[in-house]
């Protein structure tokens, strides 16, 4: 008996524009023009006698029917893609598409990824670097380690490290100025280096008993940055405590202080709650686990 099944045509047309929520972005994914792709997936709302897209000029949202149909649709252009590479040239090789936190990934994930690569040499590993969690169900992302509060709807997680700041200066700056380490009154005399907010300095002084009047900070707006300007001596970052000595290059940073301010970011590990988590993230994530600690 024939499958009674839509046009292939108009199934990928409505599964980009579910996947992206518009129309426009949809059409450049498949390299087709916007009108086709409006066209495509009215022929097969009309097909189905259902609205599958709620159109907004805002934005765009499923229906009910389209979050059912979605669901179906994108898992089998899953299993499609994945079998469609295996048979052209991959072998047995699997594709693990991981998101992952682009500091994190550079100072922490990448310097281990060789012994998961060792251990796994069937799988391929992609990293898409975001700071939060991608859209699971509607982006092609097995798992990810990303940075933020952690209050992701739809989304399962185990924390991997703790986000909290500690003051750190290089040793290139001490020795320049005679001091092994630096009183928090001293550090208030220095010039600060920050990532996210002027109030996590003034909080760490608050948890140290000092106040002081003024600071000489600056705001550096990525952790790659910070590290940088620390590392060169130009002054004393706020930075994360878990992260300190990952690199051999922080052999050259001293961490002032034991004590620590959190912001209420932490790195998790994550994935859909919604989906089976495959195979092969599960073997990423029990590795990523055990490298952790956690």
């Amino acid at each position: 008996m024939p499958r009674k099944l839509p046009p292939l045509s108009a199934l990928r047309a409505f599964e980009a524009v579910a996947r992206t929520l518009s129309f426009s972005r949809a059409a450049i994914d498949l390299g087709v023009s916007q009108a086709a792709v409006s066209r495509q997936v009215k022929r097969l709302e009309d097909q189905l006698r259902v609205d599958l897209i709620a159109r907004s000029g805002a934005s765009n949202r499923l229906t009910d029917a389209g979050e059912l149909l979605f669901g179906s649709v994108y898992r089998a252009f899953e299993d499609i893609e994945a079998t469609v590479a295996g048979i052209a040239g991959s072998g047995d090789r699997q594709i693990l598409n991981v998101s992952v936190a682009p500091y994190f990934s550079s100072q922490w994930l990448t310097p281990r990824l060789m012994r998961f690569i060792a251990r796994h040499p069937e799988i391929d590993v992609r990293l898409h670097h975001s700071y939060h969690p991608v859209d699971h169900r509607r982006e092609r992302i097995d798992i990810g380690i990303n940075w933020g509060e952690g209050r992701w709807p739809g989304v399962d997680k185990v924390k991997l490290l703790d986000g909290s700041l500690t003051p750190v200066a290089s040793r290139a700056l001490l020795s320049r100025i005679g001091a092994e380490t630096l009183s928090p009154a001293q550090i208030a005399t220095h010039r600060l280096f920050y990532e996210f907010d002027i109030a996590h300095w003034h909080e760490w002084f608050r948890l140290e008993g000092v106040s002081p009047r003024h600071l000489d900070a600056q705001r550096l707006s990525d952790s790659h940055a910070l590290r940088r300007a620390v590392v060169d001596g130009h002054g004393i970052g706020l930075f994360f405590s878990s992260l300190v000595g990952q690199v051999s290059e922080d052999a050259s940073l001293v961490r002032l202080s034991q004590r620590s301010v959190h912001i209420g970011y932490d790195y998790y590990l994550n994935y859909s709650s919604e989906i089976e988590l495959p195979h092969k993230a599960k073997l990423f994530k029990r590795f990523v686990l055990q490298e952790a600690g956690t």
